[in-house]
């Protein structure tokens, strides 16, 4: 397993419960596949150096964490499918040292899978 981060950028239409519960669903993939959350920043609303899709402002959240290369594909493949995200990135982090320690994320446990939509 390798370090990595994660920033996502969320439209400003959604509410802030709505954020709140975004980075719960995206936490939530990492560790079902396996993987720690070693930092997780909510850095709030900024504005953004352009529009993107007409809005001026995002809703920033940055995770750090370890995982395989499947949690990775499907991290990538939850993000470009909500509507909700206007960008994100997804880069190894090569300073980390990996002795970093694992956060408990409220509300999502190690090993629980997380209900799918089907539609």
């Amino acid at each position: 397993m390798y370090n990595y981060e994660c920033i996502v950028i969320l439209s400003p239409d959604s509410a802030e419960t709505a954020a709140k519960n975004s980075s719960q669903k995206y936490a939530g993939v990492i560790v079902s596949g396996g993987g720690e959350i070693t930092k997780m920043e909510d850095w709030g609303r900024r504005r953004l150096a352009y529009e993107i899709n007409k809005q001026s402002e995002g809703c920033y959240i940055l995770y750090g964490f370890r995982a395989a290369n499947a949690v990775l594909t499907e991290l990538d493949r939850q993000l470009r499918l909500d509507e909700t995200v206007l960008r994100h990135l997804i880069v190894r982090d090569v300073l980390a040292t990996g002795t970093e320690a694992k956060i408990a994320i409220e509300g999502i446990q190690e090993g629980e899978v997380l209900n799918k939509e089907e539609g």
